[in-house]
């Protein structure tokens, strides 16, 4: 029955699976059939022509004897042989139909052993291990009866109510809670996060668990979900497609999230009304746990998580991503192998829906695969890179391999084309690598830049003493010699006046040794005279210095100045700073990639845009400084993502000893090398300190592979640096 190129499908003998079980769902005046495959646990949505004319498969009759009894049934409702062609290959690839060769015991068998070597498969990715455990259906249904009484309209009223009480709590204290937690957040977190996090889940698979209950379905099994190494739990809710609502299967794909929002909304009830403490800190993390991390995980469609079954659901597509993933398959193989036009299931804009979600969800697993192969190999010593590699040969090995096995191959109902496949092969190839030798690579560098003064003075203490009289304001023009600061030290007067008069008594004891001439205790008495005279000098020097001065003219730059009245300082203790707006320059905090391209460049000539004003108005701009290595602190506080600028920060006393550093409050997460701006003289004028923007360096001579391929190995090495040595 097989030919070299596909299935006779006319003269075959196809025959439906024992283990298909129908349930037939009625929407409005259409009615469909649902296909439950009780050995995979996978669902299908026919419609009636298809239903009848898979179940007239039995392994005796023809396909096209078939065909003609569905339409002797159904008539002018029965499907066309081309769409009976389709379909019968569809039911093969989803494994609904077996063909003659696969009713032996031998081929029953070959399948078998093909089921559990892709069960070994996914057992060897470490990055994503599905751990099943045992049969929960009895422990849920006792959670039912205890919660069962929430799936009802009073338990919508009661959960509504909480949450709008809860989040209104919420929104009316969130800059206190942005502050203590939200901008506080540091790595001492992770682990009580995490504890939460496992709590959470825990309730949230219950949750599934009971709905499902309530509705009447069953939950087969639960087990671990391990990815990236992170456990979490799940249910096997899938009876919920037997429901004859949607409503209520996306009820209960929903009932995760929605108990994680009630239990975020009495979190919000417990921060709001309690005091700084244990119990605020864990409410705090219970917000965070059960809103963020659930719409980042569970609400994402393109994961198969609770978002992509609430939306199979809604639109009544069973096994959605299976159908998208088929037709690119088709797609894929029309273009690189001319095989006939990929079709799916579904018309009109569901038809459409399937096909753009293939493609979306195919993009998103590239994304994830490298995301989470990049993060593996930054988690542990040597292990997580070990984790990166295996993962990849299995994500990306495994498809590369079974596409060559069937280039050589083929399958038992297709022949590839090999000729079209390498011509087509060889085009694309060939696309790529032009694209990548003759398309410029992004020629704009960029960073972010603040305008500040040049120089910008630092007024320091040089003695000892207290604020006694603070002579200036924050803003106010002062010139060089202005006394700013009066400090007061009682004990520097008092030691001046002991010394002057030790050294009044030495000098009278001088005199007298000079008279008697004893010239050996006179020598002794002179140096210590002498020594008297220098302490006198250095204690008038800081007696002068507890009246500060301005070193240079400009303008005052000091918030809360006058708070610092009676204030002790040290000697280097910042007081204020002065600033002159007509000498201000720009500081730009680059890349280190960016900057081993930069520092090969003389005189570089940059354009600075600045935030607030037309994207059309460039400032032009010279790079007069480089300073020699990366920095972790910041040269202006502007550039802090938490005071609105685009660079994340850390507090530094987090991740460091604070007190052995005084780079400042607040720490880079990646290092940055700082340059130093000269502007013209008129665009000076027109700028203030403190305003932000962002610097343009143009003309990158290299192609798009050059590039890619530069910044590739940069990313891994500076992710892998720290625990692989790389």
């Amino acid at each position: 029955m097989l030919q070299d190129s596909t299935l006779e499908f006319g003269q075959a003998r196809l025959k439906l699976k024992e283990s298909l079980r129908f349930d037939m769902r009625q929407s409005g005046n259409s009615v469909s059939w649902i296909c439950e495959d009780e050995v995979t646990g996978r669902f299908f949505q026919l419609g009636l022509p298809q239903y009848t004319f898979l179940t007239m498969l039995d392994g005796q009759r023809t396909v096209s004897t078939a065909l003609m009894k569905t339409a002797t049934l159904l008539r002018e409702h029965a499907i066309e042989e081309s769409e009976a062609a389709n379909v019968c290959k569809w039911a093969i690839e989803s494994g609904l139909v077996e063909t003659e060769s696969g009713n032996s015991a031998a081929r029953r068998k070959e399948q078998h052993q093909q089921i559990q070597k892709q069960q070994l498969v996914s057992w060897l990715n470490p990055m994503m291990i599905r751990i099943p455990l045992f049969d929960p259906d009895q422990m849920i249904e006792k959670a039912a009866k205890l919660f069962g009484f929430l799936v009802s309209p009073m338990g919508f009223l009661l959960w509504l109510v909480v949450v709008i009480a809860g989040f209104f709590q919420l929104l009316m204290n969130w800059d206190q809670f942005f502050v203590n937690r939200v901008s506080s957040f540091s790595a001492s977190d992770l682990l009580w996060i995490a504890l939460t996090s496992l709590v959470l889940k825990l309730i949230h698979e219950v949750a599934h668990g009971v709905v499902c209950k309530k509705f009447g379905g069953r939950v087969k099994s639960c087990g671990i979900l391990v990815l990236l190494l992170i456990p979490m739990p799940f249910v096997d809710v899938t009876s919920s497609w037997r429901f004859p609502s949607k409503w209520q299967r996306i009820l209960t794909s929903a009932a995760g999230m929605i108990s994680e929002i009630f239990i975020a909304a009495i979190a919000c009830l417990v921060w709001a009304s309690s005091s700084p403490g244990p119990l605020q800190y864990h409410a705090g993390n219970v917000i965070i746990t059960a809103t963020l991390l659930t719409l980042l995980f569970n609400v994402n469609p393109l994961m198969r998580f609770d978002g992509y079954y609430m939306l199979s659901d809604w639109l009544e597509i069973p096994n959605l991503s299976t159908h998208g993933r088929q037709w690119l398959k088709g797609a894929f193989k029309r273009l690189f192998f001319g095989s006939q036009k990929p079709t799916v299931k579904e018309t009109g804009f569901r038809g459409f829906f399937v096909k753009t979600y293939g493609v979306l969800a195919m993009m998103w697993f590239f994304s994830i695969a490298v995301g989470l192969s990049l993060g593996a190999s930054s988690l542990l010593e040597g292990f997580g890179l070990i984790i990166a590699i295996i993962g990849l040969l299995l994500w990306i090995g495994v498809p590369v391999w079974k596409l060559a096995k069937y280039v050589i191959h083929g399958t038992e109902t297709e022949n590839p084309n090999r000729v079209w496949f390498a011509t087509a092969s060889a085009i694309t190839a060939a696309c790529l690598v032009g694209f990548l030798m003759l398309c410029p690579a992004p020629s704009v560098v960029s960073a972010p830049i603040v305008i500040d003064y040049d120089p910008l003075t630092v007024v320091r203490a040089k003695a000892s003493g207290f604020a006694n009289t603070i002579h200036v304001t924050d803003g106010q023009w002062v010139e060089a010699g202005d006394l700013l600061m009066t400090l007061e030290n009682p004990e520097l007067q008092l030691d001046l006046t002991s010394l002057l008069i030790d050294l009044r008594i030495s000098t009278i004891r001088a005199q007298a040794l000079l008279t008697r001439e004893q010239l050996g205790e006179l020598k002794l008495e002179n140096e210590a005279i002498e020594s008297m005279h220098k302490r006198r000098r250095e204690l008038e020097e800081q007696i002068a210095n507890l009246n500060v001065v301005a070193t240079q003219s400009g303008t005052v730059l000091a918030a809360d100045l006058h708070a610092d009245t009676g204030k002790y300082f040290r000697p280097g203790d910042e007081i204020l700073s002065i600033g002159n707006d007509e000498k201000i320059h720009a500081i730009a905090l680059t890349r280190q990639q960016d900057i081993e391209w930069i520092e090969q460049r003389d005189a570089v000539e940059v354009e600075l845009r600045i935030w607030g004003r037309s994207e059309d108005e460039l400032i032009a701009g010279q790079i007069k400084h480089v300073h020699p290595r990366a920095r972790d602190d910041l040269p202006h506080e502007a550039f802090a993502a938490t005071a609105g600028g685009p660079l994340a920060v850390v507090p530094r006393e987090q991740v460091e000893d604070s007190s052995e550093s005084n780079n400042g409050e607040m720490k880079l997460t990646e290092p940055r090398v700082p340059l130093e701006i000269e502007l013209a003289r008129s665009d000076r004028q027109t700028l203030l300190p403190g305003q932000a923007g962002q610097i343009l360096v143009r003309a990158r001579e290299q192609n798009m592979g050059t590039y890619l391929a530069q910044n590739f190995v940069r990313f891994v090495k500076r992710n892998n640096l720290r625990t692989h040595g790389l």
